[in-house]
């Protein structure tokens, strides 16, 4: 067994938005969508290898100053809410650098319309470090892990081989 596979289970029990086996796009609006803290992550490139949607993306050369290369951040409007994310974040790595935030509070924070479809065309990422960073003014209503205390000794080592490997 693979450490996504153990992920995946465990996400299946929360009752968690299915994994597609192949990429593909939002078909319904989600009740939440993740967002990176751009301080915690460092770019291990994870997070974007696992995403249902390839919705995660470097930001931009030059946006976060005294950072070489750039951390990764979501494309809100493409998430579908899977938490894979968060939990490959929080599970495969020291940085637990994601959260879960409610729709109705995104659109309230970013002055926005989240729907049932992505965008025609892929929005750029922006740090959106005073909104969803430590420190800032929402990171702690955001939600972390749903599966990390349900995880027992095996499936801790299985994670654990997947860290080391890397």
């Amino acid at each position: 067994m693979q450490a996504i596979d153990v992920i995946k289970r465990r996400l299946k029990e929360e009752r968690i938005p299915d994994v597609p086996e192949t990429y593909a796009t939002k078909k319904k609006r989600p009740a939440e969508v993740a967002f990176m803290d751009v301080n915690l992550c460092f770019p291990c490139g994870k997070c974007p290898d696992f995403c249902p949607t390839q919705c995660i993306q470097h930001l931009p050369p030059g946006t976060l100053e005294g950072r070489g290369e750039q951390p990764v951040q979501v494309r809100y409007q493409e998430c579908i809410g899977c938490y894979i994310c968060l939990e490959i974040c929080a599970l495969l790595t020291d940085y637990d650098a994601i959260r879960m935030y409610d729709v109705n509070l995104v659109e309230q924070v970013l002055g926005v319309d989240i729907g049932d479809r992505p965008p025609a065309e892929p929005e750029t990422p922006e740090p959106w470090e005073e909104y969803w960073s430590e420190g800032g003014g929402y990171r702690h209503m955001g939600n972390g892990s749903r599966i990390r205390e349900k995880i027992n000794a095996d499936e801790r080592a299985i994670l654990q081989g997947e860290r080391s490997s890397t």
